[in-house]
């Protein structure tokens, strides 16, 4: 896979790997609270957004968010998605993972490709958002495809930001663990 190779090459270096950790940070430490709080009016209308049911949502939790959140809230929450949650929260993450799985698995080896595999985690949110982004905006006539396939999205989602570092950490404890056994000759 050349588009495998090309992003071990640039991302798997540890330099690259905690600018990316960084920039993630900044984005889920502060950035995207800060537009949480507007579409929540700062969480008392509603104490998270959809996104940050771990898991998962359920329709329930859903109608009584989109409810709570009201006409000015439905509004944020697009807005929301239009400058931020489409753009760049994922995607810093999705670029981390990649540079993370890129060190644990080195380019050229048999598993070099799992650095593609966050591309998954950033398609799950994409289909994440623009299922919440629609229903922001046809409320109160939630689409049945939204409410039972919507909570798939989401649960894909956590599975793979849940997994994804799991696997780069077996990665790189063999790559830690073949370095010991080279320096027992």
């Amino acid at each position: 896979m050349r588009l495998s190779k090309i992003l071990g090459s640039v991302l798997g270096r540890s330099w690259v790997c905690g600018v990316l950790f960084a920039i993630a940070i900044i984005l889920f430490g502060w950035i995207v609270p800060a537009g949480v709080a507007d579409v929540t009016a700062q969480r008392t209308a509603a104490p998270k957004i959809l996104d940050e049911y771990i898991m998962t949502w359920t329709p329930p939790d859903a109608r009584h968010f989109y409810e709570a959140i009201g006409a000015r809230g439905r509004v944020a929450y697009q807005l929301y998605y239009l400058h931020l949650d489409f753009w760049f929260p994922v995607l810093s993450l999705t670029l981390f993972y990649m540079s993370l799985l890129s060190l644990g698995f080195r380019t050229g080896t048999r598993w070099g490709w799992l650095n593609m595999t966050p591309l998954a985690m950033y398609a799950c949110d994409a289909a994440e958002n623009l299922n919440h982004f629609t229903m922001a905006r046809t409320y109160p006539d939630l689409s049945d495809f939204s409410l039972v396939v919507g909570p798939w999205f989401t649960l894909a989602k956590w599975v793979l930001i849940f997994a994804i570092p799991a696997v780069a950490v077996v990665g790189l404890a063999g790559q830690l663990l073949a370095r010991s056994g080279n320096g027992r000759s």
